[in-house]
């Protein structure tokens, strides 16, 4: 449940956010102050700090999400492409097989087979 009527606007939320840490402003800012309007939902990293360091319960995770599904902020063109990416190939960036195994082969690790995008079709419950 979100309870976005528990937030008593401590600024808890805002202290651990590592997008504040850095200048920028996320979904904490609105909650701590709701007449604020210099605040993205896309800049949120999704580490949970927030909602785990808010004393109310407040699911500020759900909240940022609500957000971004309302569409009043348009998705930054790089969570664009990667979305398209994934429904194209079944991951966010467009690499091929024999790029995934160089890099793997030069990190040490062993080999792994990249997902067919009909997976990553069926996750999404996407049908073209």
């Amino acid at each position: 449940m979100k309870h976005p009527e528990l937030c008593v606007q401590c600024g808890t939320c805002v202290t651990v956010c590592p997008v504040e840490m850095v200048g920028g402003h996320a979904i904490v800012t609105w909650l701590a102050d709701p007449e604020s309007i210099d605040y993205s939902v896309w800049l949120c990293t999704s580490c949970w700090r927030c909602q785990e360091a808010c004393p109310q319960g407040v699911d500020i995770y759900e909240l940022m999400m609500e957000q971004r599904r309302a569409g009043n902020e348009p998705a930054p063109a790089g969570y664009q492409a990667a979305f398209e990416n994934v429904r194209a190939r079944g991951l966010a960036m467009d690499v091929s097989q024999e790029e995934l195994d160089q890099v793997r082969a030069a990190w040490g690790l062993e080999a792994v087979r990249l997902p067919t995008p009909n997976i990553a079709r069926a996750l999404l419950h996407y049908d073209e």
